[in-house]
């Protein structure tokens, strides 16, 4: 459908075109990028009981694109959302719930739609689960538990749950310590781009705790690392740390 087609459609009380044209004028795809605009077709939309519209004016009170910031707003857009279904919604709300924005801080709240949404195959959320027990947040700490939904998300090549899954292995938590086996996990997180993984790689390096010590080999994770943003390897390289090793 042209953007003819999908407007005359929009005008018509369509809430998929509606819901499109919101899309086509947040990003500016094909048209003039107009944030006000898209927000008042993802607005007809959600006038119409559409989740996915809803969901995306929530996203945009919480931001403050194309609307006033108002985390209050957002959060009870993403909860009338979250409750018609729609997975995304149901990520946004527990994140707004552990993180204590337009809302109180509530982790068996934040639980409660983490495991909804990975239920709808969010493996985003299904990450967020294997933080929380890890770190013993609304729940007892669960190594075992942390580290198989750790492995599950990994196999889906989600690069963050690959990282903290080396670290456990690296550290001994919930399983028996093996340097060498974290290495290789970091090592196919970093592949993915995990720039905490590289982080971790270049100090693995440095000491040679699962790999060769090496102090070009820590150079080269840690300029990876920093190409990528990672603050703490930027400030390594530009100190003395790795001068005379």
């Amino acid at each position: 459908m042209g953007f003819r087609e999908q407007l005359e459609a929009a005008r018509a009380g369509d809430q998929k075109a509606q819901t499109a044209l919101g899309y086509l004028f947040f990003t500016g795809n094909g048209v003039v990028r107009d944030r006000r605009e898209a927000a008042r077709w993802f607005g007809e939309a959600a006038d119409q009981g559409n989740a996915e519209a809803i969901c995306n004016l929530g996203y945009m009170r919480v931001h403050g694109e194309g609307l006033s910031c108002n985390f209050e707003k957002g959060f009870e857009l993403y909860k009338k959302s979250a409750q018609l279904g729609y997975p995304r919604a149901m990520f946004n709300l527990a994140d707004l719930y552990s993180d204590g924005r337009g809302t109180e801080q509530d982790w068996e709240k934040a639980r409660f739609w983490y495991e909804r949404a990975a239920a709808h195959g969010s493996i985003p959320a299904y990450y967020r689960l294997g933080v929380m027990y890890e770190l013993g947040r609304g729940v007892d700490i669960d190594y075992e538990m942390s580290a198989e939904i750790y492995r599950t998300c990994f196999s889906e090549e989600y690069a963050r749950a690959g990282y903290r899954l080396g670290l456990m292995e690296l550290e001994g938590r919930g399983m028996p310590k093996d340097s060498h086996r974290a290495a290789k996990t970091l090592i196919k997180a970093a592949e993915l781009l995990s720039e905490e993984a590289m982080l971790q790689l270049g100090k693995m390096s440095l000491s040679g705790d699962g790999m060769v010590k090496s102090v070009r080999n820590a150079k080269k994770w840690f300029s990876k690392a920093a190409a990528r943003g990672n603050e703490e390897a930027k400030a390594i390289l530009s100190s003395d740390a790795l001068d005379g090793r």
